[in-house]
């Protein structure tokens, strides 16, 4: 009997170390032919199976954690492999070469796909994501959707009488260049000022404004722009010679759907000859800008500035909180930001790093989603704030 036992322990041994040496020559083998896939494009779904011996009847339970783990170790090494290698002489003065394989990438999250007891070896499979979580958010999102509420326009007593009529149509400008970028949903209310305390306090259902004229409120998800222009005039003066200009201050502060939280502030200035002043009086009427030249030089810039703002909000992620209801995961965002069936979405993780979910349904304002990871709790998720890193 006991050497019955001590043969199964051989085998057992042989087998673990096969399942070493087959690691270590997978690890090369993806190495040597450059398969870092997860690193160059993120991440990618792997399938892999991972074995381990039953050493005896009551060892099932252990044989299947060092299986799973095996699984997962040869997963992470379909990310790439890092090799240290070493040689020793030993007493015999033969030499003996040493490899050490580590994983290149992590596992981000995983699911068990099956598990199965094969006569003496217990066998599990599992589909688990391995990289790095994709950095491409402005490749990802289609579009976003705004709301440009009323504009706040400042000309102060330095500037021109006639910069107020300026500075409108510079706004106008700037709305209309914001409708035209192709990334954009633009929905104006540019004739109501974003008050976000009065739409704290009002309850839609019983406010009279809402009921009659209606409020404009922007949901999550969505975005709030309120934009401003400050025009001031200033002089400078030496060696005989006085310059008047003015400057043009314009902002767009981004705010987020439904907590009107500030999330960018994107500024331009432009300084604008207006007159010079000298001794010689006909020269300085001569070289006097005419007021075209000076609104073509306030215009100048914008085009250049509201693609600017339009690539930095395309940039930001796209972030909800989840709820459970009804056994299921939901969030308020859905095919009107962008979010479709197969969308990927991230969570801090507990066991994993990240928790990875896919959309399961999509409607126009609330999408379902479910846990890569099967087994874990749904309703554990509740509350969690999710990225989403693939749109459709």
């Amino acid at each position: 009997m006991a050497k019955l036992a001590l043969n199964h322990l051989k085998i057992s041994a042989r087998s673990i170390l096969a399942s070493r040496a087959l690691r270590a020559v997978l690890g090369l083998t993806f190495f040597l032919l450059g398969g870092i896939q997860a690193s160059a494009s993120g991440f990618e779904f792997v399938q892999t199976t991972g074995r381990a011996v039953i050493m005896h009847q009551d060892a099932e339970q252990e044989a299947r954690i060092m299986a799973l783990e095996d699984a997962l170790y040869t997963a992470a090494l379909r990310g790439g492999a890092e090799i240290n290698g070493f040689s020793i002489i030993t007493t015999d003065t033969a030499i003996d070469d040493h490899f050490v394989v580590r994983p290149a990438s992590r596992i981000l999250d995983y699911r068990i796909v099956n598990e199965v007891v094969e006569e003496e070896h217990y066998a599990v499979t599992v589909e688990a994501a391995v990289g790095d979580l994709p950095n491409a958010q402005c490749n990802a999102r289609s579009h976003s959707n705004v709301t440009i509420y009323a504009p706040t326009i400042r000309v102060a007593a330095t500037a021109p009488a006639w910069a107020r009529q300026f500075a409108d149509i510079a706004i106008r400008d700037v709305v209309i260049l914001l409708d035209d970028q192709p990334s954009l949903k633009v929905q104006s209310a540019t004739g109501t000022r974003l008050d976000p305390a009065a739409l704290a306090r009002s309850n839609d259902a019983f406010d009279y404004t809402a009921l009659t004229s209606g409020r404009v409120r922007v949901s999550q998800g969505n975005y709030a722009i309120l934009p401003q222009i400050n025009l001031f005039g200033e002089v400078s003066r030496g060696f005989g010679v006085s310059n008047y200009r003015m400057t043009m201050q314009l902002t767009l502060r981004l705010l987020a759907g439904e907590g009107y939280e500030q999330l960018l502030e994107h500024q331009l200035t432009k300084i604008i000859d207006i007159e010079q002043n000298s001794l010689i009086r006909s020269l300085d009427v001569i070289s006097r800008p005419k007021r075209h030249a000076i609104l073509s030089d306030m215009r100048e810039p914008l085009s250049d500035y509201i693609s600017d703002f339009a690539a930095k909000l395309l940039c930001r992620p796209l972030k909800s909180t989840l709820n459970f209801a009804d056994g299921k995961l939901t969030t308020p965002l859905g095919t009107h930001h962008g979010v479709g069936v197969n969308s990927l979405a991230v969570a801090s993780g507990t066991d994993t790093p990240w928790q990875i979910l896919r959309v399961s349904a999509a409607g126009p304002m609330t999408s379902t989603l479910t846990p890569l990871n099967s087994q874990r709790e749904a309703a554990g998720l509740a509350g969690q704030v999710i990225e989403f890193m693939e749109l459709k």
